[in-house]
């Protein structure tokens, strides 16, 4: 329990520290405009809290808020998953004649747990990177010649 107690510790402060990089991208916005419009990069006419919107869908951590949920979600369903499978687990190994070398503990069914756990989170891993990858923003020269396409 006390290790369980730490990795959600540090899934917490990850997140902590992930909400700190997206504040940090957020407050960096209204200068990189500013520097954009004096450089002539960007017409006058482009706003503040539109810019800050594409900034942010083009360089915000993006792919480390997709990690980081895949993280959390994994540290919160480790029990649920852990229940199901000792209870699966318990049911076959019952139904198989309660053999010693299928009994919960023995290397089979470590070994076993593992797999499982690793299977759902490389799955989880798979499913959010396909959707990070589908809905992909451009990036920060995209947006700039688009706002300058807009603006003139």
């Amino acid at each position: 329990m006390p290790v369980y107690i730490a990795l959600v510790i540090a899934v917490v402060a990850w997140g902590v520290l992930l909400g700190l990089r997206w504040k940090k991208a957020k407050d960096f916005a209204p200068e990189l405009l500013q520097a954009r419009k004096k450089s002539g990069e960007l017409p006058e006419a482009v706003k503040e809290d539109e810019f800050t919107d594409l900034y942010l869908r083009a360089e915000g951590p993006r792919a480390s808020t997709y990690i980081y949920a895949c993280a959390a979600f994994m540290t919160v369903s480790l029990a649920p998953i852990s229940t199901i499978f000792n209870t699966v687990w318990n049911a076959l190994w019952t139904l198989s004649g309660r053999s010693p070398v299928f009994e919960q503990g023995t290397l089979i069914h470590t070994f076993s747990f593992f797999l499982t756990v690793m299977g759902i989170a490389i799955a989880l891993l798979a499913l959010a990177m396909h959707r990070y990858y589908t809905l992909m923003p451009p990036n920060l020269k995209q947006v700039i010649r688009n706002l300058r396409e807009a603006h003139s």
